[in-house]
């Protein structure tokens, strides 16, 4: 049937089927996502605020952190916005692995992983180049992202759009972070 523009779904068996289904019809149709509300919650024009929630699929990769910046304002304290790359698996393999950059980001961190990434990365520092802190590329992070774009700056010629961290990857090593390869073809996919 045609999708409503609002879609009222009760709590209770059957509820997640039922979201799911019309998430899946959502993206079908070409929408990016879907809203939902709290149904006392009033409508104020450009602000959604805590009774509103959107919902958007989101993909994953396993990258390398391959440097740190030191935050600013309220998290002056911690090494916080990770710059992260895949691995370029047609480097030379006798070599060591060449690392290649997509983007940064800062978001999706607690205060508590905050203070344990600035301790982890802090012993892994190779040198400093102002605010940015390069690291030995040892720590395997999985990345959510709403999608890869074009981009002229980065090596790869492709970046990481809304990235966030989901967590470390400690059962993983940098030899079994996603490459570059994937990425590509992720990117090409989405065409």
């Amino acid at each position: 049937g045609a999708l409503t523009p609002a879609q009222r779904v009760e709590p209770g068996p059957g509820a997640a089927a039922e979201v799911q289904a019309f998430l899946d019809a959502v993206l079908a149709a070409g929408h990016e996502g879907v809203m939902c509300k709290r149904l006392d919650s009033a409508y104020s024009a450009g602000q959604r605020g805590a009774a509103w929630l959107k919902l958007k699929p989101a993909k994953t990769l396993d990258l390398v952190v391959i440097a740190v910046e030191q935050g600013s304002g309220r998290r002056s304290q911690w090494l916080s916005n990770l710059h992260l790359a895949a691995r370029d698996e047609t480097s030379d393999p006798s070599a060591e692995p060449r690392w290649v950059m997509l983007g940064k980001t800062f978001k999706g961190m607690t205060d508590e992983l905050l203070a344990w990434q600035t301790r982890e990365l802090s012993q892994r520092e190779v040198r400093r180049e102002g605010h940015v802190v390069h690291v030995r590329p040892e720590l395997v992070v999985e990345i959510a992202f709403q999608e890869l774009e074009a981009s002229p700056r980065y090596p790869g010629g492709v970046a990481l759009r809304f990235a966030r961290v989901k967590g470390y990857r400690p059962d993983k090593s940098p030899a079994e972070a996603d490459t570059l390869s994937t990425v590509l073809a992720l990117f090409e996919g989405q065409r």
